[in-house]
């Protein structure tokens, strides 16, 4: 009786453990259901990308060794296996995603495995849910790309490496070496996983004073093995990685938030998601609460959890600084699985079932509300579907796409077919240079520019110069969802021969770059656009990215037009990142302002950065001359027939009159205010936008107290609509009151209220007495300097004393007053019209005087010690000082010294 009872027992005992594995399996099975039921929903609806276009093309390759071949910067066995998968499921969205969907599937029991391998049973099943709804592992799966697949490889070689430590087996130590091959032959992330088994395993060694687990021979032996196995593929493909993956040199930028940013997408995703959904921030500081809190710190096997996370991300900064990649949410998707089997098992200790339910209540709820936030549009792929559908309802077969790519744009080729697109596809090589890719545009027919905003082939903008070149109209845009397409009516002009320029490029009086060449300024009509490129060669090793800006002159000396663009290598280097001896070119494309009239232009080069020296760098003629900031270019001579009528684009003038003048000429617009304040000696610049063939007539001054004065065209010669540039300068003698601007026919333009002038004629007190002439302008009578000793954190008070000469000046003079020091340095200095801007030269009345105060700022160079003061008087339109002396000095040298502290 007691043996039957004994053996009842035992059967009954075998049937509940029996019935509890087919449990435990049975819950795995519901949680892998429920994962590819959520990775199958709306897996097709995304379009494809730029790197799934890869993965399709790949995919459809006739054989292997084509699949293999099909990417060069990327390894194949991800390739492999899609390209096999294929045969299967068909090359749709929903087949090409399909292998990673299955593959992600795999992560559910491998978490099982390793969390029962490290905590027991209960800890490998809360992994393995946790798994089922890890919204980075859903993300995944559901792109054409090797990611789940990493996290499958990455689970399968910790799996062993614990095994390994804790029981070594000939499996173990084949399924370590296996993951560790195929993750080398899985992405270029490989070697950072190597690496990252090979830390652990020195730090196994450490901290258990032994290096028989696992053991030491076979460890290296092994290794050595592995290396040799990836030998061909490194020494074929992995060394050139760099330059295939990186135009602008841009590595992780370590801080706070970017370490945020990183915890966050253990729990989030997409990555562009991440720090823009308040709800998914509060989810992902909750996991981080409940991280803490759960995983299971006092058992080694938490510890090592927690390593393998650390110098998976670790290395995976260092790999991607070294070339030059920014951090990606998808780089991580491998390391999630293994900080969820920690938290699995925190959950697994918990003793009340309340309190693990409620955790897993947690986790649910992120993954739910991930996975209604990732339907925003925002968070969705490139739509590249939604473009190339824009060219097939918008283009002809008369009409070529141009996109860069390092082979083809397979992303775009992808739908090209399918959506029956009529026009040509060009792809430009990325890295190529205007001579290089100047055969390959089209010469006829519409152009439409592709722009990836993730791509950085084209960072200095070169291509929209090119094409730009000889339009009267800007391209026309098209945007979806990461890309943008810019459609130019005709293809550009060839861009001339370069003109040789060789002028160097000054920083504190030292070249720290030449000019080499700069394009050649055509003659063309103002309503065509002109590209001008810029070539530079570095001197010295900066850490500014210098830009060049050309500006646009006309006769009377104002700025009517400015572009400027970015200096960089044809490889998207900018000069931060590039040492002395490299050349680089900045693309800049220039339009004249609506109406713009036919005549000569002068064209200025300005080279400057956008932080130490935002207003430019010094430049000097061929001999040596201290030009300024502005390089002279040259004349841009604008001929006569712009079809301003037909140009897409409008004035820019505030003000629409309409106004007729004559039979054949009417005032379209204008940019004065209605009522304008104007002191003596000060200029008002008048744009007046006419249209007709009519002579431009002469505008007339006159005021209360019947002064009057005619402002008269600049030039005869316009076209049909016009923008007409004049300069209405009131004489220094021009009592005050109010006078108006008018027209022919007597209709006001605007009023000009005349603010009369104070006069002094009783030299004011100053210090220091120079009495220097300036020309035919006047004296320097003397000056004020500071009481005491200055110090060099703040400016430099200075005040001027002028007294006019006998005739007012007809040019508005500039006052220089610069600080020397002992050795002729220049260490401070303060430019500006006279009395700050408030008295120009053109305002002087002979005999009187002018108080003009300036405050000099300091440089870099200003050291303790004394220094001299000089100034003078320049023509800020031409550079051109005013001479002083018999013998051509242009400056005064003031008496008197300055003690800097």
């Amino acid at each position: 009786m007691v043996q039957v009872t004994f053996r009842l027992a035992g059967i009954l005992g075998g049937c509940y453990a029996f019935a509890m594995r087919v449990w435990r399996y049975f819950l795995i099975s519901v949680f892998i259901c429920v994962a590819w039921l959520a990775r199958l929903y709306g897996i097709e609806n995304q379009s494809i990308w730029f790197d799934e276009g890869w993965s399709a093309y790949a995919a459809v390759q006739p054989t292997l060794a084509a699949a293999i071949a099909a990417d060069p910067t990327n390894p194949p066995l991800y390739y492999v296996l899609l390209n096999l998968t294929t045969r299967v499921f068909g090359d749709s969205p929903f087949g090409l995603r399909m292998t990673s969907a299955l593959l992600g599937l795999l992560t559910i029991p491998l978490a099982y495995l390793l969390g029962l391998d490290l905590f027991g049973k209960r800890a490998g099943f809360y992994a393995a849910l946790l798994v089922a709804v890890s919204s980075p592992l859903w993300w995944a799966a559901q792109e054409a790309r090797m990611y789940t697949l990493l996290a499958v490889l990455v689970l399968v070689a910790a799996i062993a490496w614990h095994r390994l430590l804790a029981r070594p087996t000939r499996v173990a130590w084949v399924l370590l070496l296996l993951a560790e091959t195929l993750l080398l032959y899985a992405h270029n992330t490989g070697p950072v996983i190597v690496l990252w088994l090979n830390v652990m395993t020195l730090l196994a060694w450490l901290v258990r004073w032994t290096i028989r687990r696992p053991d030491w021979r076979g460890w290296l032996l092994g290794q050595a093995l592995v290396g040799l196995l990836w030998l061909p593929w490194f020494v074929d493909r992995f060394i050139n990685v760099q330059a295939a993956n990186s135009a602008i040199v841009s590595g992780p930028q370590l801080n706070m938030a970017f370490v945020g940013r990183i915890w966050q997408a253990f729990w989030v995703a997409p990555w562009d998601m991440i720090g823009r959904e308040p709800v998914m921030l509060g989810f992902a500081v909750s996991a981080g609460v409940l991280t803490v809190g759960l995983v299971r710190w006092r058992q080694p096997h938490a510890w090592w959890l927690v390593g393998h996370g650390l110098v998976l991300v670790a290395g995976m900064l260092v790999g991607l600084s070294l070339i030059g990649n920014e951090l990606h949410g998808r780089y991580l998707v491998m390391v999630v699985p293994l900080l969820l089997v920690a938290v699995g098992a925190g959950i697994a200790r918990l003793s009340l079932a309340l309190l693990r339910y409620g955790a897993v209540a947690v986790f649910g709820a992120l993954f739910i509300a991930n996975l209604v936030l990732a339907q925003n549009p925002l968070y969705q792929h490139d739509d590249v579907r939604g473009m190339v559908q824009y060219y097939a309802d918008a283009l002809t077969a008369e009409d070529t796409v141009v996109a860069w790519s390092y082979a083809d744009r397979y992303d775009l080729a992808y739908y090209w077919d399918r959506l029956n697109v009529q026009a040509q596809r060009v792809t430009l090589p990325e890295g190529a240079d205007w001579p290089q890719v100047a055969p390959l545009l089209p010469s006829s027919g519409r152009v439409a520019l592709n722009r990836w905003y993730t791509q950085r082939a084209d960072y200095r903008d070169m291509l929209p110069c090119m094409l730009g070149y000889g339009t009267v109209n800007a391209p026309g845009e098209f945007t979806t969802y990461g890309m943008t397409n810019l459609l130019y009516e005709t293809p550009g002009h060839p861009l001339a021969e370069p003109q040789v320029m060789e002028r160097p490029v000054l920083h504190n009086g030292q070249a720290i770059a030449h000019i080499e060449t700069v394009g050649s300024l055509p003659k063309m009509t103002a309503d065509q656009a002109i590209c001008l490129p810029v070539q530079l060669r570095l001197d010295q090793l900066l850490s500014v990215d210098l830009r060049a800006a050309v500006v646009v002159r006309n006769d009377l000396g104002w700025d009517v037009a400015q572009a400027s663009g970015i200096f960089a290598t044809a490889n998207q280097r900018t000069t931060a990142h590039l040492p002395a001896g490299e050349t680089v070119s900045a693309y800049v494309l220039l339009r004249l302002p609506y109406g713009a009239p036919p005549g000569d232009y002068a064209v200025f080069l300005r080279v400057f950065d956008d932080t130490a020296e935002p207003s430019g760098y010094d430049m000097v003629t061929a001999d040596g001359r201290l030009l300024g900031k502005d390089l002279p270019l040259g004349q841009w001579s604008v001929q006569p027939g712009a079809e301003w009528s037909q140009v897409e684009r409008e004035t820019a003038l505030p003000y629409t009159v309409n106004t007729l003048v004559s039979d054949d000429l009417t005032l379209l617009a204008h940019g004065l205010e209605p009522e304008i304040a104007l002191s003596p000696g000060q200029t008002l610049r008048l744009q007046l936008l006419w249209q007709g063939p009519g002579a431009l007539p002469a505008l007339t001054l006159v005021s209360d107290d019947e002064f009057e004065m005619d402002v008269p065209p600049q030039s005869g010669a316009h076209d049909l609509i016009t923008l007409d540039w004049r300069e209405l300068r009131l004489p220094a003698d021009v009592p005050g009151g109010t006078a108006q601007l008018l027209l022919p026919d007597g209709s006001s333009l605007a009023t000009i209220n005349i603010d009369a002038l104070a006069r002094l004629d009783t030299a004011p007190d100053y210090v220091v007495a120079v009495d220097l002439a300036v020309g035919d302008v006047g004296r320097l009578v003397g000056y004020t300097p500071p009481d005491e000793a200055v110090t060099r954190d703040g400016p430099l008070p200075v005040t001027l004393v002028w007294q006019a000469g006998d005739v007012t000046p007809t040019v508005s003079y500039t006052v220089f007053a610069q600080l020397l020091d002992a050795e002729g340095r220049l260490i401070a200095q303060s430019d500006s019209i006279p009395a700050q801007g408030e008295r120009p030269t053109t305002s002087w009345r002979a005999g009187e005087y002018i108080l003009d105060p300036h405050q000099l700022r300091f440089n870099e160079l200003a050291g303790p010690g004394e220094a001299r003061l000089i100034a003078g008087l320049y023509d800020a339109a031409t550079g051109d000082r005013v001479v002083v002396g018999p013998d051509g000095q242009d400056y005064l040298e003031l008496p008197g010294t300055i003690t800097l502290r």
